[in-house]
């Protein structure tokens, strides 16, 4: 079952006060930039026009949105003070400690993918780095 998203002003306002509740609830995605952002990140707020809203960091990756380096939105909600390896470095255990505990046989990338959250482009590349 998706997540029901937010009324485009009701998402906006949310960023405008960099609202906390809706952290892990909502993201916005940039469109000047190309890039997607969690409503608590402290970057200048962009205008009205560019924003497109999306209430799973997925679904921000599936329109061709890039996570934010600062906020990381693929792991939200977390504390903002982790460094971005932090960030990834967790990632990449959760996913191991996903396939260590997975008793299905048939289980794919995608799956995985849908677990954490994030797409199964991103989850590839985080896993590379980290575990080569």
């Amino acid at each position: 079952m998706s997540p029901t998203p937010l009324p485009p002003d009701a998402a906006y306002a949310a960023l405008q006060a960099r609202d906390a509740r809706f952290d892990g609830r909502l993201y916005v995605g940039v469109t000047s930039t190309g890039i997607y952002c969690r409503p608590v990140c402290r970057v200048r707020l962009p205008r009205r026009e560019n924003c497109r809203f999306f209430p799973t960091a997925a679904q921000a990756e599936a329109e061709r949105f890039r996570p934010c380096m600062k906020c990381r939105p693929e792991l939200a909600p977390r504390p903002l003070a982790w460094t971005t390896m932090d960030a990834s470095r967790t990632l990449a255990l959760q996913a191991a400690a996903w396939l260590d505990a997975c008793d299905d046989a048939e289980a794919s990338v995608e799956d995985l993918a849908r677990h954490l959250g994030i797409t199964s482009r991103h989850l590839r590349r985080i896993f590379q780095a980290e575990h080569g």
